[in-house]
């Protein structure tokens, strides 16, 4: 008699890995035409009831503002936020590292949060 050994293991496939949700392709680099275009920035926990001339006061001292636009009511917490151009980049950017959580525009609500605008998201209508 020869004696067989025991049954070999049914193989398993492996579990297919195809498909996982979640995994979102990094974005593509940004264009260096988008790169120079650093002299908008996005100002946040403004007073709800601000007004462009003291975001410009505020600004003016650091560079030429071309342009602002304020935004308000559209934050949950009540606090305007606005935009803010200059005509150089290294305005923006001395505006940047000047007054980025370190400037209250009105004393006892918080510093300001100064930061590049995000390139396309706003959706500022032409009219």
């Amino acid at each position: 008699g020869s004696s067989r050994g025991p049954p070999p293991a049914p193989w398993h496939e492996p579990s297919h890995m195809g498909g996982m949700p979640g995994v979102i392709p990094p974005p593509p680099p940004p264009e260096p035409s988008v790169m120079k275009q650093k002299t908008k920035l996005f100002v946040g926990n403004l007073p709800s009831d601000i007004q462009e001339e003291a975001i410009n006061i505020v600004f003016s001292h650091y560079g030429t503002v071309t342009n602002i636009y304020v935004m308000t009511g559209k934050a949950k917490s009540g606090q305007a936020c606005a935009f803010v151009e200059y005509s150089a980049p290294i305005e923006a950017e001395t505006a940047v590292l000047t007054l980025h959580e370190k400037y209250e525009i009105r004393p006892g609500d918080g510093p300001i949060l100064v930061k590049y605008a995000q390139p396309g998201s706003t959706r500022a209508k032409p009219y």
